[in-house]
């Protein structure tokens, strides 16, 4: 048993001192930006868990630099988004067949009914949602929606996602700098359970904004119903005035004598 756990930890000892030498390598930068930028498009890429793992490492050991992982993620997301975007403009979401069915297909359903209601909610919120990045991407792209909206609103929900990722993971790691392994795997866990709670709190708040948007597009329909049925009573009345009169004034011409009025 004992000969088992120095193992264990002579492997850990390796992989740590393979991760620290990771995140000193040069290109670690460009792995997140690229990371962050497939996921715009391509949701199976692990983005989120990279910023997470790296900036964890930044806070129980200094490096990498948490400010070029968090500049990198920020822009990395911001170009995924915008090029979902063109892609969704240029040849639809249909072609996505993960799009088609189950999950993505209600995410598809849900980015266009967003769009319409309150797009800047939504695009702040979507990337916290299965699939919901990508759909939302793709699918502003397809309905057409203003690109000069779109990028800027784009550029505030990715800097705060990567704010939030870095805040994760950092805060993990500082508690427990000690040991880099723990402080990932932590932070790790960290992400996903917050993941499941703001993927729970968002569709709440989806679902409440929905049925208050239904409602009052119920009571201006019933309104208008009523403001319709009111002229077309007001417009039968005067009919039957003028019918009571013996004659009726068509649009535009003189009134013409009773045949009362003209007998001597």
């Amino acid at each position: 048993m004992q000969h088992f756990l120095d193992q264990v930890l002579h492997l850990s000892g390796i992989l740590e001192e393979w991760i620290l030498g990771v995140a000193d390598a040069w290109w670690v930068h460009l792995m997140v930006y690229l990371f962050a930028a497939f996921d715009g498009f391509f949701p199976s890429v692990p983005s989120e868990s990279t910023i997470v793992t790296l900036s964890s490492l930044w806070a129980s050991s200094g490096r990498p630099s948490i400010i070029l992982v968090g500049l990198a993620a920020w822009l990395g997301a911001w170009t995924g988004d915008n090029l979902g975007y063109l892609l969704g403009r240029t040849i639809g979401w249909q072609r996505f067949r993960f799009l088609r069915e189950g999950k993505g297909r209600r995410a598809v359903e849900a980015a266009e009914r967003g769009l319409q209601r309150r797009a800047l909610i939504f695009l702040m919120t979507a990337r916290y949602i299965p699939f919901g990045r990508t759909a939302v991407n793709l699918v502003a792209g397809a309905v057409r929606y203003p690109h000069r909206e779109f990028w800027p609103r784009s550029l505030l929900s990715t800097f705060v996602w990567a704010v939030y990722s870095c805040a994760i993971g950092s805060l993990a790691g500082a508690w427990f700098e000690d040991n880099h392994l723990l402080a990932i795997t932590v932070a790790l866990i960290a992400a996903v359970v917050l993941a499941l709670v703001v993927e729970r709190v968002i569709n709440a708040v989806h679902r409440m904004l929905d049925r208050r948007a239904d409602r009052r597009a119920a009571e201006e329909g019933a309104a208008g119903a009523d403001a319709a049925g009111s002229t077309s009573d007001d417009t039968a009345g005067a009919g039957t005035d003028a019918a009571r009169t013996g004659h009726l004034v068509a649009p535009g011409a003189e009134p013409t004598s009773s045949p009362e009025e003209t007998r001597p």
